[in-house]
């Protein structure tokens, strides 16, 4: 694998190796260099060729560099990984140089993913970071010693694998900003009305109201949100790229500081008489959640713009906001939850100022998208994070 990235690494029996195509390139992030699949089963699967002629054919393959096992023993395991970087092809190996190789490219900080089904492979399988046997052709060594057992032995089952792995890590990104801004927002203004002496905005019961409702449908649909189909053909992340990054924090306290800003308007232009009423708390809570659920809508995707989302791609999201919606007019239209949630029934002239405010949670987030990329975008330099864990490389051994 290459560039701290997570490829299907495949290291198998004896003889000649060589390298398929890329299973394909949605393995997880960005900001990575090239996959490498590593494939030593050539011989055991019953390639019976030449050594001049596999070279011929790994160079007219384009292949660069391949080294056979005599030459790994050559090497020495202090060197083992510096020696290996560039090199596509391992022929002619045993099964110790598989355990070798591994443990090299483990020690370059790469995550190795080995696919065997002998015997001899269950050692390799063991020491990577994720084994995967062949669940047809493989033996019982191999599937105990395996993380993953490949049940129809298809590698294309790997690639959806690996796309249903990344689209997750992606999700929990989403998930995140809108669970952060949403928290940051409520906070935050409870913060600033205590600071300045004001009644707080809202209530206990519609402060667990919203707590209930964001933690919930809406939140819970952002984690099976369909990746982009970019997301899945961008390079592999690297292993030290963490969740919560710089640009995913700014686009959570950007968001934040808009909510609180529409909501505490609205309460101050409510609250002119300065005792707080029934209608002060109820447009104060319906901003408050109606931009919430814009914002939810913003959260869907961390680069494209909200009119660039198919509303019908995730329809988990569409009963969320659905189920959000209706139960919020209930908390403000039905009698008995009225007196529960110490709120009363607004006018239609109230409820198009509270979306048209509202709504515009959604024009900072296309500002963000399309001319703040640099900053808000988890792919940019500047936006990845100050978390971000570094690998301290040893010095090189000088050599005789």
């Amino acid at each position: 694998g290459g560039g701290g990235a997570t490829p299907p690494a495949s290291l198998g029996s004896d003889n000649l190796a060589t390298i398929p195509a890329p299973l394909s390139k949605a393995s997880s992030g960005e900001d990575s260099s090239e996959e490498e699949y590593l494939d030593l089963d050539a011989a055991s699967s019953g390639l019976d060729v030449s050594f001049s002629s596999s070279m011929d054919d790994l160079e007219s393959s384009g292949v660069q560099h391949a080294l056979s096992g005599a030459q790994l023993d050559a090497i020495g395991q202090h060197n083992l990984a510096d020696s290996i970087v560039g090199v596509k092809v391992f022929y002619r190996v045993a099964p110790r140089h598989k355990l070798a190789l591994v443990r090299a490219l483990q020690k370059r900080g790469e995550v190795v993913a080995m696919t065997g089904d002998g015997v001899n492979d269950a050692t390799a399988l063991k020491a990577a970071d994720i084994g995967i046997a062949m669940g047809k052709g493989g033996t019982d060594v191999a599937k105990e010693a395996a993380d993953v057992v490949l049940a129809d032995d298809n590698f294309t089952t790997l690639t959806h694998a690996i796309a249903e792995g990344k689209g997750i890590f992606f999700n929990i990104r989403n998930f995140l900003s809108f669970q952060l801004s949403t928290s940051f927002a409520a906070l935050g203004m409870e913060s600033v009305a205590t600071a300045f002496s004001l009644p707080s905005p809202l209530n206990a019961m519609q402060i667990l109201w919203i707590n209930i409702i964001m933690d919930g449908p809406p939140a819970q649909s952002l984690g099976v949100e369909p990746v982009d189909e970019r997301i899945l053909r961008a390079p592999p992340r690297k292993v030290t790229d963490p969740i919560v990054t710089r640009a995913l924090l700014t686009r959570a306290v950007s968001s934040a500081v808009l909510i609180m800003f529409l909501t505490l308007m609205v309460f101050s232009h409510e609250l002119d008489d300065g005792h707080v009423t029934r209608r002060d708390t109820t447009m104060t809570f319906m901003t408050f959640v109606n931009c919430d659920l814009f914002n939810a809508y913003a959260c869907r995707s961390a680069d494209k713009c909200f009119y660039e989302i198919s509303p019908f791609s995730n329809p988990s999201f569409l009963w969320a906001m659905a189920f959000s919606v209706v139960g919020q007019f209930a908390v403000i239209y039905l009698p008995p939850l009225q007196s529960v949630f110490q709120t009363e029934a607004l006018s239609l002239g109230d409820l198009f100022l509270i979306v048209c405010l509202s709504s515009t949670v959604l024009l900072l987030d296309t500002i963000r998208k399309k001319f703040l990329r640099q900053y808000c975008s988890d792919g940019s330099r500047r936006g990845r994070s100050i978390f971000r864990r570094r690998i301290k490389k040893k010095p090189k051994q000088p050599t005789e």
